[in-house]
């Protein structure tokens, strides 16, 4: 399981004490990835190349977002990650988790996820990266769209010491109005909000530079 992967990366000398990690230099960054990703997702490659100041984690992430959120909330608590990213889904997830400490990014946070998941499309949808559980394909359908409105219907925003969240101008997943509302919705959360003309949906490298330009003031 990637808690036990990371938990045992986090510091070489792990050898079964639950505190090893204590130990490691960097402070932790939690990356959280989206619907159709997975652990090995590239984004936090490109993450960890500009913000190399970090130890990065990435939790493999099940379809669910109950148990979502459970596998995050425990990375949180056992971490302490003092940057927290997340693309997509994942930048909805991340506006939930209770990090006053940490600096929250939200990129193209899908907020209004009821519009995004039903632009995508009922059905089955194959993943963009090898998943660690072997999955090749998730599904869409109605109640699953439920659940998510439900969570972040029914949960509360978390405040943090700094809350970002960059869009791109041409998102082709979610739709520029759709992102025009994602992005206002963030705002009224207290979320400082970046526009960038340099990628799509899925972040990439000028796209991480420029998140790194923001975060770090240069």
């Amino acid at each position: 399981m990637s808690y036990e992967r990371d938990r045992r990366g986090a510091n070489e000398s792990y050898k079964g004490d639950p505190y090893a990690y204590m130990s490691k230099e960097k402070p932790y960054a939690l990356y959280v990835h989206g619907m159709g990703s997975g652990a090995k997702s590239g984004t936090k490659s490109s993450l960890g190349h500009y913000l190399d100041g970090y130890e990065w984690l990435s939790p493999e992430l099940p379809v669910e977002p109950e148990e979502a959120m459970a596998i995050l909330e425990d990375y949180v608590n056992v971490f302490s990650p003092t940057l927290i990213a997340g693309t997509s889904l994942g930048g909805l997830y991340l506006l939930y988790l209770d990090a006053p400490e940490a600096v929250k990014v939200a990129i193209n946070p899908t907020y209004n996820i009821e519009t995004t998941l039903r632009r995508i499309g009922y059905g089955k949808h194959p993943y963009h990266c090898e998943r660690e559980d072997g999955a090749t394909e998730y599904t869409i359908d109605e109640p699953l769209v439920k659940r998510y409105m439900a969570l972040r219907d029914q949960r509360t925003p978390r405040a943090a010491k700094r809350m970002v969240a960059l869009f791109s101008t041409d998102d082709e997943l979610v739709g520029r109005e759709p992102a025009k509302q994602n992005a206002a919705a963030l705002q009224r959360l207290g979320y400082e909000i970046h526009w960038c003309d340099k990628f799509g949906h899925r972040l990439n490298q000028p796209a991480a530079k420029l998140l790194s330009k923001i975060l770090l003031g240069w």
